[in-house]
């Protein structure tokens, strides 16, 4: 085991700068070397009240998921931080102010509700923060500094990620979160220096590669960048605007345009249009924008055209919860609309992931001539993690559009039947190339044809143009492979990260168990994917939905029943759940 794998939590009402402190601790944590994995929760309300938390991983490796174990709580507000009492461990460390800015009643006190255990650290951090700024708005910075001296994590971190933070609001303003900071550093060391646990062993030095911490969001945005694209065309939908907002600030400065659309069918319709002339363009939004645009996605497989979608999965359906998370897209993004309408979908299962999905996805859909779906979801798009620094790839930036020979000019037929399922493609303007686009079942002319041999023939071609991309599309990745497992678990997208730990925690108690990640969900790698079933005594898929929908899919490739480990709770599966549940087949195996 590493030598420290900490999970923090900061809780608050919204106001109290809950969030903005998750940001700067997880930034200080990464600038002093550790891995860093972090995710916030909020009220869904723009401007409501409700509780806020932040939860943050720190370790030296790389934190694969969440755990539901808190080993520190930062209460900003008592009455909010209750709830999160069952999470802490028995000897957790609990920051509080001990001179808060209004009368706690017994009943809303968190100190009265704390195991014995508990190592309490009351700091006043509306007094402190009052006398060293003037005003009381910083007590989330005097917590931070009381954590840095609680836990021996050296300021000057903390300092830099402040800087970094507000260093765009001016000199004054800087001055005055860091003196606030720099007040409860103090106050615990000539305080409560009798008391603490001493510091945290920090990692030894940090990788070769520049690290930086970055969201998954801002992942995506950053991959569509460097697969060099053109426009965006979105529509605001929570939780992925933060991509269209990171790609306002950058995409223009490069040459290329953001636009705020009237709805979600303008925002595909942009895209295809785009694609259409040769240019990379995508979009972005959550599962009622994605309802919306079915149509359009549907046009785009019809005819041949290019188009790249993000889905950022909230709970659901309807509006559903825009500010939970839940893996229950699949189905509709991989048979959503009328027809045999095949096309890509990709699933990335951590921040690293969402940059190298978003990058690859562009010469997908101009090779393969299809709309390409990303599939992520609000845990995904809203976590941070630190990684090494995305480096671009100049391959990404070249064509994969598949011209047609100067032979074909003035007889082109734009879907033209080809072994591969890929026809060549011209762009307009391309003189002696015209040809039409249409939704209606067409010829290899791309004429009108309604007769059952053409609709069967180009039903053909579509399916094999996309079983065709198989070669290019990211394959299953086992983890802990064995000639033979008593419990295999499969899954993908953000949950995949707590399967990993599970499986690896069961083996350690003796369980012979397996993992498998899925990150091409259609079209599917079956002969790997049936190897793994075929290797495995009990096969299980672990998802965030009610209603099982990978183990749907993979139904038909195993002979096998597929236990499936799924709720939706709208929070993310942790490792002990998915643990439980591995424990639990294997008791029931070896009865």
């Amino acid at each position: 085991m590493p030598a420290v794998d900490l999970t923090v939590e900061i809780c608050g009402m919204a106001g109290d700068g809950t969030i903005a402190a998750g940001g700067i601790l997880n930034d200080a944590m990464a600038e002093a070397g550790f891995s860093v994995l972090g995710f916030d929760s909020y009220p869904a309300e723009i401007r409501g009240f409700g509780r806020c938390v932040t939860r943050s991983r720190f370790g030296e490796r790389k934190p694969p998921a969440l755990e539901d174990s808190t080993h520190v709580l930062i209460s900003l507000n008592d009455k909010e931080s209750r709830s999160r009492v069952p999470n802490l461990v028995s000897d957790a460390g609990v920051l509080f102010d001990n001179k808060p800015p209004s009368y706690v009643r017994e009943i809303d006190s968190l100190t009265a509700i704390l195991d014995p255990g508990a190592k309490l650290y009351g700091i006043p951090f509306s007094d402190l923060s009052t006398q060293s700024s003037g005003m009381d708005r910083n007590r989330n910075l005097v917590a931070l500094g009381g954590f840095s001296a609680v836990y021996g994590v050296p300021p000057v971190h903390f300092h830099e990620a402040v800087r970094k933070r507000f260093k765009a609001k001016g000199d004054q303003v800087l001055r005055s979160v860091l003196r606030s900071f720099d007040a409860g550093f103090q106050y615990v060391l000539s305080e409560l220096s009798d008391r603490l646990p001493g510091p945290l062993p920090l990692p030894d030095g940090k990788n070769v590669r520049e690290v930086i911490m970055i969201s998954g969001s801002t992942a995506v945005a950053e991959g569509a960048l460097d697969a060099g694209l053109h426009a965006y065309f979105g529509y605001p939908i929570t939780p992925a605007t933060p991509i269209m907002e990171h790609l306002a600030k950058i995409l223009p400065r490069r040459g290329g345009r953001v636009v705020q659309m009237e709805d979600e069918i303008a925002s595909i319709g942009a895209v295809l249009g785009c694609f259409f002339a040769g240019k990379r363009a995508m979009t972005a939004t959550s599962g009622p924008g994605f309802a919306l645009m079915t149509e359009l996605i549907t046009h785009g497989v019809m005819s041949e055209t290019p188009a790249v979608i993000v889905n950022a999965q909230r709970g659901g359906p309807a509006t559903g919860l825009p500010t939970k998370t839940e893996q229950s897209d699949l189905l509709a993004a991989v048979f959503g609309g009328p027809g045999d309408s095949y096309r890509i979908v990709l699933a990335p299962t951590d921040v690293s992931e969402c940059y190298e999905f978003t990058r690859k996805s562009f010469r997908l859909a101009e090779k393969y001539q299809t709309p390409v779906i990303i599939l992520t979801d609000f845990y995904l798009n809203n976590r941070v993690e630190s990684i090494p620094k995305p480096v671009p790839n100049p391959a990404c930036l070249a064509d994969a559009n598949r011209y047609p020979d100067s032979a074909s000019k003035n007889r082109y037929h734009r879907f033209q039947i080809t072994e591969s399922g890929i026809s060549p493609r011209a762009l307009p303007g391309m003189e002696g190339f015209a040809f039409t686009a249409t939704g209606l079942e067409h010829s290899e002319a791309g004429l009108p044809d309604y007769t059952p041999e053409n609709h069967q023939k180009m039903s053909d071609k579509r399916r094999a143009k996309i079983r065709s991309a198989l070669e290019e599309l990211p394959p299953p990745e086992e983890f802990e492979p064995s000639a033979s497992m008593e419990i295999g678990v499969i899954g993908w997208g953000s949950t995949f990260g707590s399967i990993l730990e599970a499986v690896q925690r069961a083996r350690s108690e003796g369980i012979s168990a397996g993992a498998l990640k899925i990150g091409s969900l259609w079209p599917l790698h079956e002969e790997a994917i049936r190897d793994f079933v075929r290797r495995c005594r009990i096969v299980c898929v672990a998802e965030l939905n009610q209603g099982a929908q990978l183990a749907q899919l993979l139904g038909p490739l195993s002979d096998k029943e597929i236990h499936r480990l799924n709720r939706a709770t709208g929070m993310p599966i942790t490792p002990s759940w998915i643990q439980q549940g591995i424990v639990r087949l294997a008791g029931e195996l070896r009865l």
